[in-house]
């Protein structure tokens, strides 16, 4: 790392979303970036990587083949270069595991030499005269700090796991969100009853990895605040809103109307993997056709009030079901929170919130260019939900903003922000 040297781009949290910038600003050679991260390695939901996993994106979406085909870091070049291609092709498998994906980005980063994991950003400043940031490190491993100079930045560094409030005051290790599971499954397994709470993915997924593993099944709860268990919307003309189009055509959209949008969309980004939910439904069947019938619970409809420790293991929740309004009470032993993600302003910002564009709520006012200040100087990825739509986690669309991104710091383009003309007319 040359502290000494000023960088066209320095991106913060090396995530899916930074590390495909990476790739795609590898080959410019009029761009000099560097990416930082804190952990010591890159790795992606580790809590979540379970053998059966599948991605809710297709083999396609990875970190740059929709802006860049012919890029040597594609998930197909990586099948190739892994010898994996072959069983790759005979599987069909249109949904990579999860933990492929993994390995996939673990492969790309050990191709690049511009990302420096251990190193925590601690601060930023700027310097308005001569338009410079500096940036703050800490290296894990010396604790050592760094001060590194950037005309830009790009804020990458993820969502936090939503901890409902009223979880947030008690500690326990057998009450842990469902980003941490596979830390803790070995030891919720060690109870009588375990509970899940959460409608989507992870909470599907916790539950089938869970199924064959409890003693009781009926031991095993899962309560859903949705009223049902729905399936992720893959319908073709459903997809069409995964698009540069249908991104445009809403960010141009009153502010009012939004969220109202937003309110309606939750099956085209919150649903569960038809799949696995075909998967899960034919285990339950099985498990009925059997004489002693122990079936776990599952309970739609259901919100979480309060949780109350009862002893060293022990927890009463609070529930109430939103249609017959009626509140009620249930014991357990382990509690997981599969209760999704949060964006969070980052600390490190501090120093340069009054050159960021913050709306009425604190949010991140971001510009169509996924700048969020007026120079076109500090950009967000997976910042952008109230602004540019649900797509901001999608990770097919991340190669997408990339795009515009470099573009918008080049001046010039560089890439084809997406022109994919979909079937409907948005306006």
């Amino acid at each position: 790392m040359n502290t000494d040297n000023l960088y066209d781009i320095i991106g913060i949290g090396i995530g899916p979303f930074n590390l495909g910038l990476a790739v795609l600003t590898d080959n410019i050679q009029e761009l000099d970036c560097l990416y930082i991260d804190k952990n010591n390695s890159f790795s992606w939901h580790t809590g979540l990587l379970l053998p059966t996993a599948k991605m809710q994106v297709p083999f396609y979406a990875d970190l740059v083949t929709l802006a860049d085909p012919t890029s040597p870091f594609t998930y197909m070049n990586y099948l190739k270069q892994t010898g994996k291609l072959f069983r790759f092709a005979i599987n069909e498998s249109y949904y990579p595991y999860r933990t492929e994906y993994n390995d996939y980005c673990q492969w790309v980063t050990s191709q690049l030499n511009n990302l420096y994991f251990g190193h925590e950003c601690k601060t930023i400043s700027y310097a308005k005269k001569q338009k410079i940031y500096y940036v703050s490190l800490v290296d894990n491993a010396t604790a050592k700090v760094k001060v590194i100079a950037s005309k830009h930045i790009v804020i990458g560094i993820g969502s936090s796991p939503y901890i409902p409030a009223c979880a947030m005051d008690i500690h326990h290790p057998n009450i842990f969100h469902s980003s941490e599971y596979l830390q803790h499954k070995n030891v919720a397994l060690m109870h009588k009853n375990i509970t899940i709470i959460g409608s989507g993915q992870s909470a599907a997924e916790i539950f089938q990895d869970l199924l064959p593993h409890t003693n009781d099944p009926k031991s095993l709860t899962w309560y859903t605040r949705s009223d049902r268990l729905y399936a992720m919307d893959y319908s073709k003309f459903s997809l069409e809103l995964s698009s540069p189009e249908y991104i445009r055509y809403f960010y141009g959209l009153p502010k009012n109307k939004k969220q109202q949008i937003l309110d309606k969309q939750h099956d085209l980004y919150k649903g569960i993997n038809f799949s696995l939910i075909e998967e899960i439904y034919e285990e339950l069947y099985l498990l009925s056709l059997r004489k002693e019938n122990n079936l776990p619970q599952l309970r739609t409809g259901c919100e979480l009030l309060s949780i109350t420790q009862n002893g060293a293991n022990s927890f009463t929740m609070k529930m109430k079901h939103h249609e017959t309004e009626k509140e009620f009470e249930e014991s357990t032993e382990a509690i997981i929170l599969a209760t999704g993600y949060q964006s969070t302003t980052p600390q490190f910002i501090d120093g340069i919130k009054h050159i960021i564009k913050f709306t009425i709520n604190g949010q991140y006012d971001v510009n169509d260019n996924y700048s969020i200040d007026h120079n076109n100087s500090i950009f967000v990825q997976n910042a952008e939900y109230h602004t540019h739509g649900f797509n901001g986690a999608d990770l097919g669309l991340g190669p997408h903003r990339n795009a515009i991104i470099i573009n918008s710091i080049r001046q010039q383009e560089i890439f084809e922000p997406g022109k994919s003309k979909t079937f409907q007319q948005f306006l």
